[in-house]
Order: structure tokens, then sequence, then C-alpha cells
């Protein structure tokens, strides 16, 4: 098995089931992901990995799929990569044993930006809240975002409207890293009027996604892009800047989650 081949099945898989696909991930651990791709194109596949992937087996554009995302900077970073996050992942894994259908380390992930996406959660805080704050939590999510960038955390937060903006553009303006977890494709800039905050956000810190090029944002992927975005820091801790939104709320056992 070749590196390409490896990295060609997984890109395929990443598309052919909606995450978080447990039975899919499941099997993948099992077989490995370049018989796990073999056999769900072929439906050659237990019952319930099958319902995960019968609508999408035909969608093979896994070389279509490197070609756009090296095209817009970006790479396909997979779990046999020296680069992929195992520890933060961790907690995700623990969430799923534990039946939570948010809790589960992705096959792939899609990222923009060149650091290190180890390095780059391994000091790391995750500030997430309302897409309608008001300005006072803004000001705070800011607040935060500023404060911990310049101390040298890595903001990570969903890129949308409200608190995750905040916390961004803080980290923007200390100069620090942050990482965006979008709930679509990498070069897809969702919502439009972030397009030019994703832009700085893939130049001076990462943009991420299991979701492959080119794909659309949808409703249900919001709280689950915001779960992986809790998920992602190192050590494991969240910042909720509370603005009426419940949903918005990280549901992992292991995320120490404080609500301000």
């Amino acid at each position: 098995m070749t590196s390409d081949e490896l990295r060609l099945a997984r890109a395929y898989l990443s598309r052919v089931a909606e995450p978080p696909a447990n039975a899919l991930a499941a099997f993948v651990a099992e077989v490995g992901p370049v018989q796990a791709a073999a056999r769900v194109r072929a439906g050659e596949v237990p019952p319930a990995v099958d319902s995960q992937t019968s609508a999408r087996r035909a969608e093979d554009r896994a070389e279509q799929d490197l070609e756009l995302v090296t095209e817009a900077g970006g790479r396909l970073v997979v779990p046999e990569d020296d680069e992929w996050p195992r520890w933060p992942f961790n907690a995700l894994a623990i969430a799923a044993a534990n039946g939570l259908r948010c809790g589960l380390e992705p096959l792939a992930l899609w990222v923009r930006g060149d650091h290190d996406l180890t390095e780059s959660t391994q000091r790391a805080v995750a500030v997430v809240g309302s897409r309608a704050a008001s300005g006072y939590g803004q000001h705070v999510a800011g607040e935060l975002g500023f404060g911990l960038a310049g101390a040298g955390v890595t903001v990570v937060s969903g890129a949308a409207y409200g608190i995750d903006g905040a916390a961004h553009r803080g980290a923007l303006g200390a100069d620090g890293p942050t990482i965006a977890v979008l709930a679509c494709g990498v070069d897809v800039a969702y919502p439009a009027g972030h397009r030019a905050l994703i832009e700085r956000i893939a130049a001076q810190g990462l943009v991420v996604s299991e979701y492959p090029p080119n794909h659309t944002p949808a409703r249900h992927r919001f709280l689950l892009c915001t779960t992986k975005a809790a998920g992602a820091p190192g050590n494991m801790t969240s910042i909720h800047v509370v603005s009426g939104c419940p949903n918005r709320m990280p549901g992992s056992p292991r995320l120490t989650c404080r609500v301000i």
C-alpha cells in the first residue's frame, strides 16, 4: 500500500458518508482504509456500513478533490500522517464509546494553511458561542481571543458570525495563531460575509474541515462542527460565551467547558 493509495482511499471515504459515520469508521479501523474503500465501492460491506454509504458510494471524486484542495492552497491530513492530532481526538473517541452521536474521530481532515496541525493544537482553547451575540458578548470573545493568542495559545472556533468571528479577529489582532473549523469544504467561504476573515485565518493559521472541497454547508453540520472545534484543543478546554443558543454547547464528556 502506497501513501498515494491510502490518501486516495481516505479522500473517497470522507465524501461517501455523512459524519459522524460510526459504522464506517469501525469498518475502516477493522480492515484498513484502502480495503474499506474498495469494498464500499463494490457494495460488499456489512448492513450498517451500507446504510451509511449506499447513497454516495458511486461518488468517487477522490482525485478531483485532492486537486481542488491543492489549488486552494491546502492538503488532506490523514491519521497515518505525523501531522495528525491524535491526542486531542481521544476525547471524541471516548464520547463515541459513551454513545454520543457527535463524538467521533474524523476519517480525514481537509486543511488550508502552512502551520502543522499537531503543533497548532498542542496549546489551544476553543472559544465558541452564538451567532446572534450581543455587542458585549462579542467584545468579551474578542478580548479572550486577543489575550489567548498573545500568550501563544491557538484560538479555535467556527468562523461563524457573532462569537466565533470575534474570537478569530481577536487572535488575528494579536498576530497569534487561530484555527477555523468549518461545516463545509475549506474552499467554500461560509458565511459569505466572512470570506475575507477566512482568508486571513488561512494565511495566519489554519482552516480545517472533515468535509471535502466544494461541500456546501447544511444546518445539521454546525453543531458537529462546534463539537469538533471544541475537541481540537490539546488541553481539552472550551470557553463557551453564552448568548442564548444552547445548541452551541459542546457535548463531549471529556471536554472542560467554561461558560461565561
